[in-house]
Parts: structure tokens; sequence; C-alpha cells
């Protein structure tokens, strides 16, 4: 479905992203690990089109996508969470998953003025809200909220977003153990309808668990790449990523 080939990024004399490949199958879910540095918010940036690779190609559905403008990529049916909130703060929880199942300007302008919204969009949100724990805040103004609610309410806005693959830029940071298992049984829920999912994330334990394959970066270079159960007796990935 998404096949990266030799990617490579530099900014200034810093090789982000040196000479990457890899490719993601459909229904799937794929893990992009490393630690702080290594490069895989710069691949997720290249992938969205938010960044342009020196050199290198994304493709999906093996078509060229790496030349398109962000918008253009998420139109494709790409939904991204990104590591940074970036909720609509003056609207309510609510509100903002609306907004998810709808992006176009004229919704956004009527979801202002309180427009009444439409029961089947009701009803997935309410679905969702439940399996997530987020009910007792729906209507809370996202700016009241700690961080860990509103990670909650971005990874709910990624999965409402119609999509074909799901990139996800560390789901579990700033969520408690408890809200952590939850989304881990979502993310599998996801993948048993058909979803494909890929995801940084520094939990190794969280990765391990629901990842069918694992990717791992070093100073912008793949060290390795394979299932879970090779990828924990991997020397190269002890070195480099817990320091063993």
């Amino acid at each position: 479905m998404l096949e990266i080939s030799n990617l490579k990024k530099n900014f200034g004399g810093i090789k982000a992203v040196n000479d990457c490949s890899f490719k993601i199958k459909e229904n799937s879910i794929t893990a992009l690990i490393g630690s702080n540095g290594s490069g895989k918010t710069t691949v997720f940036n290249i992938i969205s089109g938010i960044l342009k690779p020196d050199s290198g190609k994304v493709r999906f559905n093996k078509k060229i996508i790496s030349e398109k403008q962000p918008h253009e990529i998420s139109n494709l049916g790409f939904s991204r969470l990104f590591q940074q909130s970036r909720l609509f703060d003056n609207l309510t929880v609510k509100e903002n998953l609306h907004l998810a199942l709808n992006n176009q300007d004229t919704f956004f302008l009527k979801s202002l003025f309180k427009t009444i919204f439409n029961k089947e969009d009701n009803k997935k949100i309410l679905e969702l809200a439940k399996i997530m724990e987020i009910e007792s805040f729906m209507n809370k103004l996202t700016k009241n909220l700690s961080y860990g609610q509103k990670r909650l309410v971005e990874i709910a806005r990624a999965v409402l977003n119609p999509h074909k693959i799901l990139i996800l830029d560390e789901p579990t940071a700033g969520v408690n153990p408890k809200l952590r298992k939850e989304i881990s049984k979502l993310l599998i829920n996801l993948k048993k309808r058909g979803d494909t999912i890929l995801f940084i994330e520094h939990d190794l334990n969280f990765t391990l668990k629901i990842a069918d394959e694992i990717i791992v970066l070093d100073e912008g270079k793949i060290i390795a790449q394979g299932k879970p159960n090779d990828i924990k007796k991997n020397k190269k990935v002890l070195e480099a990523y817990l320091g063993e």
C-alpha cells in the first residue's frame, strides 16, 4: 500500500533521513521506533507532504505522492496524528470530532454557529467516545482539557476522519497506563475492521504487543526491520534504542 524508496533529507550538515526504504502492507500495524533524533518524525513529515525529500520517492498504491501538497495527500486517504496538540481550542470536544467527519469550509463555519449535527455522525462519535472513555468531557472546550485528555480527542479525531491509512505520531504520549491499554485495544480492533496503521512510539512494551512489523531507525538509517520477537532480540536495536 505504502512504499518508501531511498529517502534522504538533510538539514544543513545533519542527515535526518539517510537512504531509508520500507513498505507498509495493507491491513497491518507497523511501528517506526528509534531514539530521539533518529529521524522518525522527519519520515512522517515527508510521507505527509509537509517536507519534501532531497531524494527518493513515496508511493501510495503504486503512485508517487512525494511531490504532492499536504492537503492533496490527506485527500488521498491519509489521517495523521501529530506529536503536538492541534485541536481547535475554542470548540468543544464534540465539535472538534464532528469536524473530522466533514472538513469542508462551509461545514466548519456552520459548526461555529451551533448547526445541528447529522444524526448518523452523532452516532459514530458517541460510539467512539464510549470506547475511548471521553464521554464525560464531550461538551467541554478543548482548551480546558488536560494533555492526556487532549491526546485521546486527537486520536478519536484521526480515527473518525475518513481514511485509508492512519499515521500516528506517539499516540500514547502523556496518557496513563490504563488508557494506553484501551488505545492498544482500539488499534487492534481498527486493524480487524480493515485499517492500515503506521505509528511512532517510545513505549516499547506497547509496540511489541500490537505491531505486526517494527522498523528501527538510528541516525536516519534503518538498522533493523522485522517481527516483534525478532526485534527485541536484535543486538543493534538493544545498543541503539535501549542502550544495552
